[in-house]
């Protein structure tokens, strides 16, 4: 469900079709194919899943470094925002 929901979204409902058959191939292969197979593109795809993590963190590493001063600057700060009762 979640991964046609982000097909979906990235792709439109026009790539919902291709990620199903994908899909219907990947579990009618994986019984057949060795476990040394299954674990090296395991750690293929994880290794690439870091590459835009990486890229994302060297982008927003000025945002960190700011929010990161601002959280520390204020850390014995009192926060006296009231909170709201909701009464049943």
């Amino acid at each position: 469900y979640y991964g046609e929901r982000c097909v979906e979204y990235f792709a439109g409902k026009k790539g919902l079709i291709p990620y199903r058959v994908l899909y219907i191939a990947v579990a009618a292969i994986a019984p057949v194919i060795s476990l040394n197979l299954v674990w090296t593109v395991a750690d293929i795809l994880n290794a690439l899943m870091a590459i835009p993590n990486l890229v994302a963190v060297l982008l927003l590493s000025n945002v960190i470094v700011k929010e990161t001063r601002k959280y520390i600057d204020n850390l014995d700060a009192k926060d006296e925002t009231p909170i709201e009762v909701i009464d049943k």
